[in-house]
Formats: C-alpha cells, sequence, structure tokens
C-alpha cells in the first residue's frame, strides 16, 4: 500500500520551536513527510527561536515582511500555499500547526476536498478549530507527558522593541476530558454487541478534540481500555492472518455495575408497580378471612340446633 503523503504548516508566529520533535514524531506516523514549511514574521521573536533549528529538521522558512503598522501576513501566506497544495494534489494529509482559530475555515475547506486534516495546538486553541480537524493534538500536554524522544533545547528569545502587546483569546478554548469522562464517552458509544476496538478508537479521537491516550499515562487506545474492565468486556483473539490480535470490546453486562462505576444515576425500581398486586392480596386476604369467621358462626349455630333437637326428644321420652 502507498504511504501517505504528508505536508506540514507551522504557524510560527503563535506556536514555539520546543515542539518541533514532537511535530515531526507525530506526523512520522501517518506517513511520508514531504512539505514541512513555517511561515511567521521575520520580525517576531518566535520565529527568530526557529530559524536556529529549521536546516536540523529540514523545515523550509516561509518569512514575511510586514508592510503595514508591523501587522504579520504570514496568516495569509499560509492560507494561499495551502490552497495551492490542495490544487497541485500532492498531499493526502495537511498538518495544520497553529493556535489561531482564523484558520477555521481553511480546515473546512481542505475537508472539503477529501483531505485529512491533523490539527496540533496548545491547549489555549479555541474549540471551533479543533473541532473542524479530523484529530487535534494538544502540543504542550503531550509536550509535558514526555512522549517526545528528545527534547528541543529553549532558545532565549531575542529583545524586541517594538512588539505588539498580545490579543487576548475570547473564543471558548479547548478542554482536555478527565479519564472518566473518555470512559463514559466510550461506553456511551458501544452497543450491546461487540464493537472492534479500532473503530470504537476512531469515533472517540474524531468527537473528542485533543484526544490521546498518552494524556492519561498509556501506550495505546488498547490498554486504555483493558484498564477499565470493571466497566468494558473485552475480548482479544488472533485475527484471519493468525498473526495480529483483533480486540473487541462491549459494555459490561451488569448494566447497573456499569452505572455504578461511572457514577451515573442508577434508575431505581418502581415500588408503585408492585402496589397494585399487592393491595389486591391484601383484599383477598380479607375477604378469605371473613368468609372463615362466618363458616364458624354457621357451623355453631347448627350445633346449636342439634343440641336442642336431641335435649326435646329425651324430653318427650
Amino acid at each position: 500500500m502507498d504511504e501517505k503523503k504528508i505536508a506540514i504548516l507551522i504557524d510560527g508566529d503563535n506556536i514555539s520551536q520546543k515542539y518541533a520533535t514532537l511535530i515531526k514524531e507525530e506526523a512520522d506516523k501517518y506517513g511520508d513527510i514531504t512539505l514541512f514549511k513555517l511561515y511567521g514574521s521575520i520580525s517576531s521573536p518566535t520565529v527568530k527561536q526557529w530559524m536556529a533549528i529549521m536546516p536540523k529538521y529540514g523545515i523550509s522558512p516561509a518569512l514575511q515582511l510586514s508592510y503595514a503598522n508591523n501587522k504579520s501576513i504570514a496568516d495569509q501566506a499560509l492560507t494561499i500555499d495551502a490552497m495551492d497544495i490542495l490544487y497541485r494534489n500532492i498531499v493526502d494529509i495537511f498538518f495544520l500547526v497553529t493556535s489561531d482559530s482564523d484558520f477555521t475555515k481553511l480546515v473546512y475547506r481542505l475537508k472539503e476536498s477529501g483531505k485529512i486534516i491533523i490539527g496540533m495546538g496548545e491547549s489555549k486553541t479555541p474549540e471551533a478549530l479543533a473541532q473542524a480537524c479530523n484529530e487535534f493534538k494538544v502540543l504542550d500536554v503531550l509536550f509535558k507527558a514526555g512522549v517526545v524522544k528528545t527534547k528541543v533545547p529553549e532558545i532565549p528569545a531575542p529583545v524586541a522593541d517594538d512588539v505588539a502587546a498580545p490579543i487576548p483569546v475570547v473564543d471558548k478554548i479547548i478542554e482536555i476530558p478527565t479519564e472518566e469522562a473518555i470512559v463514559e464517552k466510550i461506553a456511551s458509544v458501544l452497543e450491546d454487541d461487540w464493537e472492534n476496538l479500532a473503530n470504537i478508537g476512531d469515533v472517540i479521537r474524531k468527537s473528542v478534540p485533543g484526544f490521546d491516550v498518552r494524556n492519561y499515562k498509556y501506550v495505546s487506545f488498547s490498554a486504555f481500555v483493558k484498564a477499565h474492565r470493571d466497566v468494558f468486556d473485552v475480548d482479544e483473539k488472533l485475527g484471519p492472518d493468525n498473526i495480529h490480535k483483533v480486540v473487541n470490546i462491549r459494555n459490561h453486562q451488569d448494566k447497573k455495575k456499569v452505572l455504578k462505576n461511572l457514577q451515573l444515576p442508577v434508575e431505581k425500581e418502581k415500588p408503585e408497580a408492585e402496589a397494585p398486586a399487592k393491595k389486591q392480596g391484601e383484599q383477598d386476604g380479607k375477604a378469605a378471612g371473613k368468609g372463615n369467621r362466618a363458616r364458624s358462626k354457621q357451623g355453631q349455630r347448627s350445633k346449636n340446633r342439634q343440641s336442642h333437637k336431641k335435649q326435646q326428644k329425651k324430653e318427650k321420652a
């Protein structure tokens, strides 16, 4: 099978150079890196930190001048190049490395043309951009988790005289869900029947922006699920080739136990459903008691009458 072609486009104005190794290692997992470009203002302190390491990683600089009011046009340059790459049809996957929601429309446009978009940015990334991507990886979380083999040393930023004040982000930022929330999400996706683990993993990655099992100290999605066997049933066996393993999962068959483990409210049994039967039983009991007492009185009266008749016959005799 042909290896996927990848283009990595980095917004150098707002992404730190310390993530260079992480970006490259993640992209290598998806295929062959055909284009590796960094966009930014030539006067940006962040971009100047990238300059020292770009040759090491094979990053091609696409630096821009600020034509007016120190305003960078790097975003426009990245967008134009992305559309040019799209029309040349030379890659299958775009790695868009940015925390800027201004690229959300670009992501939608690339997806409309059948391309896969892997977003990468910091946890401050607006949710709109993360949701637009096929997958989104949170750089600062993965970096702190130590998932990279080698880390790029920090390079002190040069002092700039005229550095524009950062514009505060007002969009809703991406949130890293808790492990319990991910378990609950998986349980809600699963049906009663067995489901392939890989398919469930794809659903979770697409529906939960920033999801990565390494955020929770697991090496794989399979290890994550197996750590929660109190919630999921796991079936693991060799595939048709007798080499690779096929893993299927389903919700634990004890529904109440699943809900308890997820700390969800368990539906209580309704006592009202038993009330009519209980009431009918009490009524039947009372009726039976009355019938027994009536028969007892009737039998006593019969005995009294027979005794009285015998007494009369003796007197006549």
